[in-house]
């Protein structure tokens, strides 16, 4: 009778014959490749998606209410512009400077 290791010893020493070389193909012509049916798949499924995105955002944005209560931010906006406002009256009324490069004095 055969020992089954000594069998699977041999099966695994055995030398596999190298596989036959394939049959000579003409190479690739770089100008007939094309991304294939997966690539426009994948493009239509984004198209689509992008679609549905944009027209929900669209729904979502109806129903901002226009006329909310002044929140946090918009005061500190407010005062922004103000301070801006202010800035640029006082610069507009100091007098030009009299040719030298010294800084004003305060």
């Amino acid at each position: 009778m055969v020992d089954m290791t000594s069998l699977l010893a041999v099966l695994l020493l055995e030398e596999s014959p190298l596989p036959s070389p394939l049959p000579e193909e003409p190479p690739i012509d770089p100008s007939r490749v094309t991304p294939g049916l997966l690539a426009l798949v994948s493009f239509v499924f984004l198209v689509i998606a992008i679609v549905l995105l944009y027209r929900s955002m669209r729904k979502q944005i109806s129903k901002v209410d226009p006329n909310l209560p002044d929140g946090p931010g918009d005061a500190e906006r407010a005062a922004d512009e103000r301070f801006t406002e202010e800035a640029e009256e006082r610069g507009s009324q100091e007098p030009q400077g009299s040719g030298t490069d010294e800084p004003p004095t305060r």
